[in-house]
């Protein structure tokens, strides 16, 4: 079987679910299958083994190469040193525990990192040189692409964006500090945002639609509210943009990019999300008219960036 029969393997291991995909030679992609993820290394193998053969008996070609994204501080030898969702992953030989397992070549990298390449190599900032892409998920991670090109840091754990401490004192981050920016601009912090709205009102019009309930608050609620145009929502909304285009300022004032790529499940909301966090953004930059105007956009690929950054990853990496 030649190269052009096969498939590179691509995996974004979350809190929540494992997403995988067949990455073609002709760089297109299957469809992406998603399980649930449970807090116990044995069972994150098992179910990449499972999706692996599920993947491959929908594509019937040979896998060559494995990419996994995962979230948290990876070292050069594929080893997990810590993860904020999943505490099973603590100094975890992943590479070692997947390559026993497929006995073909693997390779592990940062969650946020890989959604990047999957955006400036195929994506939403395909044409740039210099790119950030924030992901907004239950925390904040980032991948840098400086002169085109991945900025992993010296240890390997560069693009820790949500860990910036914008509030000083503020609200208590499980890292140990206080006032870190994810805290307020993560996707799951959007309900906390709309629970405190409706905390400062005698009457709210926040409610689940399901069941007429308040509290527990998720974000996906009010998403839906936003999308409905209830109005409080949208001012939630537009609090949670300008805490998300705090962060962006400061990173643009660093790095000087041409693109920020904003990802994770809550840019599902598109235009109004992008709205809110221009209109913030645009008052904190009096510099802004040097750069593009369209600077800001949303991923391309959505949830499936991570798995298909994973696979080209690896494609690009063993092919050499």
């Amino acid at each position: 079987m030649n190269s052009e029969d096969s498939i590179s393997l691509g995996f974004d291991i979350g809190g929540t679910n494992i997403r995988g995909v067949a990455l073609r030679t002709d760089l297109s992609f299957g469809e992406t299958i998603s399980e649930s993820c449970e807090d116990d290394h044995e069972k994150i193998i098992q179910t990449l083994v499972r999706v692996a053969n599920r993947i491959q008996g929908k594509e019937r070609l040979e896998i060559k190469s494995i990419g996994i994204g995962v979230a948290g501080f990876i070292d050069k030898s594929g080893v997990v040193r810590t993860s904020p969702n999943l505490s099973t992953f603590a100094d975890y030989p992943l590479l070692e525990q997947v390559r026993h397992e497929f006995d073909i070549p693997v390779l592990i990298e940062n969650d946020a990192t890989s959604a990047t390449w999957a955006e400036v190599q195929l994506g939403a900032a395909r044409e740039a040189k210099n790119a950030i892409m924030v992901c907004l998920g239950t925390g904040i991670g980032a991948g840098l692409y400086i002169n085109s090109d991945l900025a992993r840091g010296a240890s390997g754990f560069a693009g820790e964006v949500g860990h910036m401490v914008i509030v000083p004192d503020g609200l208590q981050c499980p890292c140990g500090r206080s006032g870190c920016w994810e805290r307020y601009a993560s996707g799951a912090s959007f309900g906390n945002i709309a629970v405190a709205s409706m905390q400062s009102r005698e009457s709210s019009s926040l409610v689940n639609e399901d069941d007429g309930s308040r509290e527990p608050f998720q974000s996906e609620w009010i998403s839906r509210l936003v999308l409905a145009r209830n109005q409080e929502a949208l001012n939630a909304l537009d609090e949670f943009g300008y805490w998300v285009a705090l962060g962006l300022a400061n990173l643009v004032n660093i790095f000087d990019p041409e693109k920020i790529v904003l990802g994770g499940g809550i840019t599902e909301l598109g235009d109004p999300l992008l709205e809110s966090v221009k209109k913030s953004y645009e008052r904190m930059t009096p510099e802004r008219s040097l750069r593009s105007k369209d600077m800001l956009v949303l991923a391309q690929f959505g949830n499936g960036a991570g798995a298909i950054g994973a696979a080209l990853l690896a494609m690009q990496n063993f092919s050499e």
